[in-house]
C-alpha cells in the first residue's frame, strides 16, 4: 500500500509502498521535514498493532511517544531484523548520514522496511549505500525555496543530491506528527457532550 507523504514537482503524489521492501531515503536541508515525515510513516505503520518498529535517533527522546524503547544508533551492535516476522518490522534510523558505512551492514536492507533520514546536509552523494536498490525523495520547500531548490522545482536536478533523486513537496502534517515530547503534545480541545 502506498502512504501518500507529498506531491512530485510535476503534480504527482509521491509515497512510501509498505509492500516494499525497498528502503526510503529522504533527503534535504535542515527544517524540510525529514524527521516529520519519518515520524508519519513510523505512526501509521503502527495503527496495526501486528507491526512494531525500531527506531534509531540522535535525539531517541523525539520518538518516545511512537516507540517504547527508541534508541541512539551507537546501542546497534548486531545485525537488525533477524528475529522479526515477516512483513512487521520497520526500522527507522534518523540523520543515517552521521553512521560510518559498516553500519549500514546492520540494517535489514531488502528484507525489512526501512526509512532512512538525512541529517540536514546533503552528505550522502558518495555512499555505498546509494549503490543499491533504493528510493531517494529530495524534500522542498517551495515557500522558503533557496536558489538550489527553486531550481528543483523548475525541473532542473541538484548536484548535491544522489542520482535519481525525486524532488517532492512534501503534504502538511499535523502537530502530532512533529518531533515533540509527550509532555509537549498539543492541547487536545474539549469534547461536546450533550445529555
Amino acid at each position: 500500500m502506498d502512504v501518500r507523504i507529498g506531491a512530485t514537482v510535476d503534480g504527482q503524489p509521491a509515497g512510501f509502498d509498505t509492500n516494499s521492501t525497498r528502503p526510503l531515503l529522504l533527503i534535504g536541508g535542515v527544517g524540510r521535514g525529514k524527521t516529520t515525515l519519518a515520524r508519519y510513516l513510523t505512526r501509521w505503520w503502527l495503527a496495526d498493532t501486528a507491526r512494531h518498529a525500531h527506531v534509531f535517533a540522535q535525539g531517541p527522546t523525539e520518538w518516545s511517544d511512537l516507540v517504547e524503547d527508541p534508541e541512539y544508533p551507537d546501542n546497534l551492535t548486531r545485525p537488525l531484523g533477524g528475529a522479526c516476522r515477516r512483513g512487521t518490522c520497520l526500522v527507522v534510523v534518523d540523520d543515517i548520514d552521521l553512521k560510518d558505512d559498516g553500519w549500514l551492514n546492520l540494517l535489514p536492507l531488502g528484507t525489512a522496511r526501512v526509512i532512512l533520514t538525512s541529517y540536514g546536509g546533503n552528505r550522502l552523494i558518495e555512499r555505498p549505500l546509494l549503490e543499491g536498490d533504493i528510493t531517494c525523495l529530495g524534500l522542498i520547500r517551495p515557500e522558503h525555496a533557496d536558489a538550489v531548490e527553486t531550481a528543483a522545482l523548475d525541473g532542473q536536478g541538484r548536484l548535491d543530491w544522489p542520482l535519481g533523486t525525486v524532488p517532492v513537496v512534501p503534504d502538511a502534517r499535523g502537530p502530532m506528527d512533529r518531533p515533540c515530547h509527550r509532555w509537549q503534545a498539543p492541547a487536545r480541545s474539549p469534547m461536546a457532550v450533550s445529555r
